[in-house]
Protein backbone atom coordinates (compact mmCIF):
# COMPACT_ATOMS: atom_id res chain seq x y z
CA UNK A 1 0.00 0.00 0.00
CA UNK A 2 1.15 3.52 -1.06
CA UNK A 3 1.58 6.03 1.49
CA UNK A 4 -1.31 8.00 -0.47
CA UNK A 5 -3.55 5.46 0.12
CA UNK A 6 -2.91 5.25 4.03
CA UNK A 7 -4.06 8.89 3.55
CA UNK A 8 -7.27 8.23 2.39
CA UNK A 9 -8.63 5.92 5.59
CA UNK A 10 -8.18 9.41 7.36
CA UNK A 11 -9.94 11.68 4.66
CA UNK A 12 -12.15 9.39 2.55
CA UNK A 13 -13.76 12.05 0.84
CA UNK A 14 -11.73 13.31 -1.96
CA UNK A 15 -14.13 16.28 -2.98
CA UNK A 16 -14.51 18.00 0.39
CA UNK A 17 -13.35 20.90 0.09
CA UNK A 18 -13.50 23.38 3.12
CA UNK A 19 -15.32 26.63 3.05
CA UNK A 20 -13.74 30.01 2.07
CA UNK A 21 -11.91 31.96 5.00
CA UNK A 22 -13.13 35.17 5.75
CA UNK A 23 -12.33 38.06 7.95
CA UNK A 24 -14.53 40.29 9.62
CA UNK A 25 -12.53 43.29 10.88
CA UNK A 26 -14.79 45.91 13.05
CA UNK A 27 -15.20 49.14 11.88
CA UNK A 28 -14.42 50.48 15.66
CA UNK A 29 -11.69 49.03 17.61
CA UNK A 30 -12.41 48.07 21.29
CA UNK A 31 -10.07 49.20 23.89
CA UNK A 32 -8.58 46.41 25.56
CA UNK A 33 -8.86 47.63 29.06
CA UNK A 34 -11.74 50.22 30.18
CA UNK A 35 -10.84 51.31 33.82
CA UNK A 36 -14.09 51.55 35.53
CA UNK A 37 -14.49 54.68 37.62
CA UNK A 38 -14.97 53.74 40.93
CA UNK A 39 -18.34 55.03 42.71
CA UNK A 40 -17.02 56.47 46.14
CA UNK A 41 -19.76 55.15 48.07
CA UNK A 42 -17.96 51.96 49.72
CA UNK A 43 -14.51 52.21 51.94
CA UNK A 44 -12.67 50.94 48.56
CA UNK A 45 -13.69 52.85 46.06
CA UNK A 46 -13.27 56.30 48.38
CA UNK A 47 -9.69 55.15 48.47
CA UNK A 48 -9.34 54.49 44.46
CA UNK A 49 -10.60 57.50 43.70
CA UNK A 50 -8.47 59.26 46.47
CA UNK A 51 -5.80 57.16 44.40
CA UNK A 52 -6.90 58.58 40.88
CA UNK A 53 -6.53 62.01 41.93
CA UNK A 54 -3.06 61.85 44.11
CA UNK A 55 -1.72 60.58 40.82
CA UNK A 56 -3.36 62.78 38.88
CA UNK A 57 -1.53 66.07 40.93
CA UNK A 58 1.27 63.67 41.10
CA UNK A 59 1.47 63.48 37.22
CA UNK A 60 1.14 67.15 36.80
CA UNK A 61 -2.49 66.84 34.80
CA UNK A 62 -4.39 68.84 37.30
CA UNK A 63 -5.09 72.56 35.90
CA UNK A 64 -3.95 75.29 37.53
CA UNK A 65 -7.04 76.66 39.72
CA UNK A 66 -7.30 73.24 41.18
CA UNK A 67 -3.04 73.36 42.09
CA UNK A 68 -3.79 77.01 43.71
CA UNK A 69 -7.29 76.09 45.45
CA UNK A 70 -5.24 73.07 46.89
CA UNK A 71 -2.04 75.29 48.26
CA UNK A 72 -4.92 77.46 50.03
CA UNK A 73 -6.60 74.74 51.58
CA UNK A 74 -3.79 71.98 51.80
CA UNK A 75 -1.01 75.39 52.96
CA UNK A 76 -4.04 76.38 55.48
CA UNK A 77 -4.40 73.46 57.38
CA UNK A 78 -1.00 72.73 57.13
CA UNK A 79 -0.40 76.77 58.33
CA UNK A 80 -3.23 76.30 61.20
CA UNK A 81 -1.58 73.26 62.74
CA UNK A 82 2.03 74.45 62.90
CA UNK A 83 1.69 77.47 64.43
CA UNK A 84 0.04 76.29 67.60
CA UNK A 85 2.65 73.79 67.61
CA UNK A 86 5.41 76.41 67.16
CA UNK A 87 3.91 78.26 69.87
CA UNK A 88 3.38 75.58 72.23
CA UNK A 89 7.65 74.53 71.67
CA UNK A 90 8.79 78.01 71.92
CA UNK A 91 6.81 78.62 75.30
CA UNK A 92 7.24 74.88 76.89
CA UNK A 93 9.56 74.35 79.64
CA UNK A 94 10.52 70.74 78.59
CA UNK A 95 11.36 70.54 75.05
CA UNK A 96 11.96 66.98 74.67
CA UNK A 97 8.12 66.58 75.29
CA UNK A 98 7.09 69.30 73.70
CA UNK A 99 9.51 67.90 70.87
CA UNK A 100 7.69 64.46 70.98
CA UNK A 101 3.96 65.48 71.68
CA UNK A 102 4.19 67.72 67.99
CA UNK A 103 5.66 65.14 65.79
CA UNK A 104 2.51 63.74 65.43
CA UNK A 105 1.21 67.50 63.57
CA UNK A 106 4.39 67.75 62.08
CA UNK A 107 4.53 64.65 60.03
CA UNK A 108 0.59 65.03 59.03
CA UNK A 109 1.26 68.90 57.98
CA UNK A 110 4.55 67.93 56.02
CA UNK A 111 2.49 65.28 54.12
CA UNK A 112 -0.14 67.47 52.95
CA UNK A 113 2.86 69.94 52.23
CA UNK A 114 4.96 66.88 49.84
CA UNK A 115 1.86 65.89 47.81
CA UNK A 116 1.38 69.71 46.68
CA UNK A 117 4.95 70.38 46.40
CA UNK A 118 5.19 67.18 44.40
CA UNK A 119 1.77 68.30 42.09
CA UNK A 120 3.21 71.97 41.49
CA UNK A 121 6.65 70.32 40.29
CA UNK A 122 5.60 67.83 38.18
CA UNK A 123 2.98 70.87 36.49
CA UNK A 124 6.32 72.98 35.97
CA UNK A 125 8.44 70.53 34.46
CA UNK A 126 5.03 69.41 32.35
CA UNK A 127 4.93 72.88 31.19
CA UNK A 128 8.88 73.22 30.37
CA UNK A 129 8.36 69.79 28.41
CA UNK A 130 5.13 71.19 26.53
CA UNK A 131 7.48 74.57 25.51
CA UNK A 132 10.26 72.74 24.27
CA UNK A 133 8.27 71.39 21.48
Amino acid sequence: MSKNDEFKKFLPDEEFKSPPIVYEVPSEAEIPFQERIPSGYDPMSEIQLRGRAYRGLAGGKIPWWVLITGWFIFGGIAFAILIPTAIALITSNDLFLALITSLPALFFTSILVIIMWRGTAAKLVARKSQNRR
